[in-house]
């Protein structure tokens, strides 16, 4: 499939009944939008992003469990795949991650994150595992929020393939502009595509602005707006801007990075 609509949610999750909430936006969206292939869900939106430690473990779940088995039915009656942050519990550590749920209702893969901010490491383990999965609408990267600082991350995704990069958010006031523009230069970085979701309200100190968005693969932003953002992935387009233009990935001096990297990691 070359074409298909991706939709992206934003709303207050720091809230009661946030299942019910994430249901009420999917059924929204399919009725607006009912040729929607796949729809995307903030940072921890199945918990809510509350920095507190007591929170952070009443909330904590398998990546198989409530969270899940609520959304896995949803992706099945409208035919979605559903990508959403959650707070796991695994092997006795407790993990920021994201889930992608095929429209069959299949757990396709957990993504941990990789890069906690400073104000996340006491509260969580980080992630060390890339995370891609093949579609029918393409191969999917995962990261979340502060993981758009890190270009070598989205190098790495679209190393192993990936189309399309699902960047669930909850990305604090005054901080807008370096939210968008993170974004846009992972996106023309790789010439992929990138989805990010933010939340909106907040609580004390830490006040959420919205502003989800998707960008194109040249980092232009072809959907954004103050609401849920859906726009059309063409997957023929990417091709064709890497052949005219946006041509670095063919382009760069791959043996010269090496070269140095081993001089870097020799202390040369």
């Amino acid at each position: 499939m070359t074409k298909w609509k991706l939709a992206v949610v934003q709303d207050d999750f720091n809230g009661e009944g946030n299942l019910e909430l994430m249901e009420s936006h999917i059924t929204a969206c399919m009725q607006k939008e009912p040729e929607t292939k796949l729809i995307l869900f903030p940072e921890a939106a199945a918990a809510g992003y509350i920095f507190s430690e007591e929170h952070v473990r009443s909330k904590a779940e398998p990546a198989d469990g409530n969270a899940f088995s609520f959304l896995s039915v949803l992706a099945k009656k409208y035919k979605l795949y559903i990508g959403y942050g959650f707070i796991e519990k695994k092997d006795d550590k407790i993990f920021n991650s994201m889930n992608l749920i095929s429209p069959q209702g299949e757990l396709l893969d957990t993504y941990q994150k990789i890069h906690l901010t400073p104000l996340e490491k006491h509260l969580f383990s980080a992630g060390d595992r890339l995370v891609t999965v093949k579609t029918e609408l393409g191969t999917i990267g995962m990261m979340i929020c502060w993981d758009m600082a890190f270009p070598e991350l989205a190098r790495l995704l679209e190393k192993q393939g990936a189309d399309v990069i699902l960047a669930p958010s909850a990305w604090e006031s005054p901080y807008e502009a370096p939210y968008h523009r993170m974004a846009s230069a992972r996106a023309m970085d790789n010439t992929v595509y990138l989805a990010t979701c933010n939340y909106t309200g907040g609580k004390g100190d830490i006040q959420f602005f919205g502003r989800s968005a998707i960008f194109g693969p040249d980092g232009e932003v072809i959907s954004s707006q103050t609401g849920d953002v859906t726009a059309e992935i063409d997957i023929e387009k990417r091709q064709e801007l890497k052949e005219n233009f946006y041509s670095m990935r063919s382009d760069e001096r791959r043996d010269l990075y090496k070269i140095q990297w081993r001089k870097e990691s020799c202390g040369i």
